[in-house]
Formats: C-alpha cells, sequence, structure tokens
C-alpha cells in the first residue's frame, strides 16, 4: 500500500502543477520598484537569453542590443537580436501609455496590436504573431536595483505551449 502510494504521488504533485491558476497581475501592485517601460526602455538596454521547446530543451540562445527614444507616455525601441547560430535580426517596438497601467503599441514582427498591462514591478505584453495562429505572451520583472528585468515567454500555436523564452535584460547606464 505504502508503494502504491508512493507511486502516485509524483503524477499527483503533476496534475495538480497543472491545476494551478495563472498568476494574476494585480497581485503584484505593491511591488517595487515600479516597472514603467516607458522610462526603463529609453537609452540602451542589453538582454540574453536562451528559447527553450515545449519539452523543456534549450533550442536557441540569443543577445538583444536596444536603443530606445522615449516621448511623453510612448516608447520607440529600435532592437538587433544576435542568434547563438549566427543569425541576425532586426525589430522594432512601439508602445504608449493610454490609460493608467495600461499600454498599446505595436511590434514590427506583430500581425496586429500590442497590449500590454503594467502592475508595481510587472508587466505583461500579449501579441499575435505574423506566423497564423502564434501567440506570445511576456511577463516582464523589474528587479530590485532597478536596471535589471527578468523576462518570461510563452510561445503558443494554436493554444497550445511551442516555445518558452527566458531572458534577461539590463540597462547599460544608470537611471
Amino acid at each position: 500500500m505504502i508503494h502504491a502510494a508512493r507511486a502516485l504521488l509524483p503524477a499527483s504533485l503533476l496534475l495538480l502543477a497543472g491545476c494551478m491558476a495563472p498568476m494574476k497581475l494585480a497581485d503584484f501592485a505593491a511591488s517595487r520598484p515600479e516597472l514603467r517601460p516607458e522610462r526603463f526602455f529609453a537609452g540602451e538596454t542589453r538582454g540574453s537569453g536562451v528559447i527553450q521547446t515545449s519539452g523543456g530543451r534549450p533550442s536557441r540562445t540569443f543577445e538583444v542590443l536596444s536603443i530606445g527614444s522615449a516621448q511623453g507616455d510612448a516608447i520607440r525601441v529600435d532592437q538587433t537580436i544576435r542568434y547563438g547560430d549566427g543569425k541576425v535580426e532586426r525589430r522594432t517596438w512601439q508602445l504608449r501609455r493610454v490609460g493608467p497601467n495600461r499600454y498599446e503599441g505595436a511590434l514590427s514582427d506583430a500581425a496586429g496590436p500590442v497590449r500590454a498591462e503594467a502592475r508595481g514591478n510587472a508587466l505583461r505584453l500579449r501579441y499575435l504573431l505574423k506566423r497564423p495562429a502564434i501567440t506570445m505572451e511576456q511577463w516582464l520583472y523589474l528587479q530590485p536595483d532597478g536596471r535589471t528585468i527578468l523576462n518570461e515567454g510563452t510561445v503558443r500555436a494554436f493554444g497550445i505551449v511551442a516555445a518558452r523564452i527566458s531572458e534577461q535584460i539590463v540597462r547599460s547606464e544608470p537611471r
């Protein structure tokens, strides 16, 4: 009987983990420092990270150089992405504040609008990529030093997780 219970424990834990409620952005409202993308991404930032397959294996590494220019409640960010295999891509983001904690904008490789919401030290971005039925959701967390963001992204194809992205982004100059 004890052996059967021990054998079921890992499966039970996996089942419970799958039933966990998704994070709520509102839970970060009191977290500090406050993440305002139009402030954080103004100037130069550098990122590095990894793309993982849905099975959790690393499939690609990357480094990102971003140059942002802010105008009021809006930011434009030009990025150069260098992958570990040598491929280079360029991408442009534009976000503007449209209400308390809400942003809208565009991304050069998105099929439609980018929607973002911020609370405390967290920012959640959602958008549809130019490939059919491929969506991206990113959670960015500003760290206590005020210069580092952890970026966790989930790529879904037809609603199923296809890849995960983990990145650390650091401001090049102190604020």
